[in-house]
Order: C-alpha cells, then sequence, then structure tokens
C-alpha cells in the first residue's frame, strides 16, 4: 500500500514541474516584454547567471529566476568587451546567411578584398549618394552586396523595388531607379519580403545599413566616405575580411 501511495503522489506533482526545461523560466521573463512578438535565437549569455534573446530586433537578458531582465548595452569592465554587440554581431551574421547570393544584387570588382551587405532604399537620398560613388568602393577592392529593404515611409517604394528586381538587367535597373528616373511596372517573385523579415528581425530600421563582414554595423559616417571605409575594414581580421558571397 506504501508503495502505491508513493507513485501516486509523484504521479500528481504538477506537470511542468517535473519536465520544465532549463531557462523556461527567463525565457517567460523576456517575452512578458513583448508578447505578441517572436523571441528568436533564445540561449544562455555570456553573462553569467542570464539567459539571452532577441525580440523586436534588440537582445534582451533574463535572469535564470526570472526576477531581473535587463535591455541595452552590456560590457565587461576587464576585458572591455561588448558582450551585447558581441552577441548581436553573431546574429546579424547568421541572419545575413540565410539571405544568399539569389537574394542581393552585388557590385564588386573582379577580385574583392572586403564584402559589405548594406540593406538598402530606392528611394532614400542617403542610399542614392552611396550609390553615386559605387565604382570607388569597387576600385578600393570593396564589394557591395544591396538588400532591399523599403521603408514604410516610402510608400512607392516596395514596387520600386520590385520593377528593379523583376527586370532583365537588375544593375541597369537600378542605377536607373538611383537617378530618379522611373521603370516600367514589372512583376514577378521577389525575395524582398523575405529578405526584410531578415534585417528586421537584427533591428535594420533605417537606410543605408550597412554590415561589415564580421557582423557589425558600420556607421552612416565611415560608410558614407569610401576611403573611411576602407581603413575600417583593414582592422577587420584577414581571415573574415577576405571572405566572399558564395
Amino acid at each position: 500500500m506504501l508503495r502505491i501511495t508513493l507513485i501516486c503522489l509523484l504521479l500528481s506533482l504538477p506537470f511542468g514541474t517535473a519536465h520544465a526545461a532549463p531557462g523556461d523560466t527567463a525565457r517567460a521573463a523576456i517575452q512578458k516584454l513583448a508578447p505578441m512578438q517572436q523571441l528568436k535565437g533564445f540561449r544562455k549569455s555570456a553573462l553569467p547567471g542570464y539567459y539571452e534573446g532577441v525580440i523586436v530586433g534588440q537582445v534582451v537578458y533574463a535572469s535564470e529566476d526570472g526576477q531581473y531582465v535587463i535591455r541595452g548595452q552590456v560590457d565587461n569592465v576587464t576585458t572591455g568587451a561588448n558582450l551585447t554587440e558581441d552577441s548581436m554581431a553573431e546574429r546579424r551574421l547568421e541572419a545575413l546567411a540565410t539571405i544568399g547570393a539569389d537574394m542581393r544584387l552585388s557590385y564588386e570588382p573582379p577580385k574583392p578584398v572586403y564584402r559589405v551587405t548594406v540593406f538598402t532604399d530606392v528611394d532614400c537620398p542617403f542610399c542614392r549618394r552611396l550609390h553615386a560613388q559605387i565604382a570607388d568602393y569597387n576600385q578600393l577592392g570593396i564589394a557591395i552586396d544591396y538588400v532591399f529593404f523599403p521603408l514604410s515611409i516610402h510608400p512607392d517604394a516596395d514596387k520600386k523595388s520590385a520593377d528593379v528586381w523583376c527586370a532583365p538587367d537588375r544593375k541597369a535597373a537600378y542605377d536607373t531607379v538611383m537617378n530618379g528616373h522611373k521603370l516600367d511596372r514589372i512583376t514577378c517573385d521577389t525575395p524582398i519580403v523575405k529578405a526584410m523579415k531578415a534585417g528586421t528581425d537584427i533591428g535594420v530600421n533605417a537606410t543605408p545599413t550597412a554590415i561589415g563582414p564580421d557582423g557589425r554595423v558600420i556607421t552612416s559616417a565611415i560608410l558614407m566616405t569610401p576611403r573611411r571605409l576602407l581603413a575600417e575594414l583593414q582592422k577587420t581580421p584577414v581571415a573574415v575580411a577576405a571572405e566572399t558571397s558564395p
């Protein structure tokens, strides 16, 4: 009788208590910040005692017991490392890996030394300024991979982006649009929605947003000047900098 009683007591324990996975409490704490948004890349953090995940394009940390949540930058004062940016750089590279060469519009020299991904909007003035210098970037050995990211503040940008993508000669079409001219309206299947989702998941919310070969965002002040961009890329480890797209 005693044995049966013990078995009954064990079976009466709450299911969640017996089967809770490590980090479930921390996951729930982060999800509370934005219940309707998907939590991405949840994992144990380099911050001791914490888990982390990306929600609404931002890294958020939660203590293992779910009592504390951290939003914002986390630095290691001993090593000087920015744990948040290190984590986001890794996540950006993972997201960019889902945007294959067949989803990009690439302007590259014969033998690229560096490759930069730029989220672009065809109606963005700064994107047009950048593209006006595309030959200068290429001459310095820098390949620019454009990923279409039409902003909602430019109501017709999504259609114009599709016009470029569906054109027989995409580069010629992009050049035309970036010079302020219109294209014939063409429809076809495009990767634009998928590319926008990947960008949004890693916090892209403006254009041009440039991501270097190490996964870090390049500031506009550096990006918009070809030689400053080259100097910045030269600081990147050679093994990473020399990578090219498939």
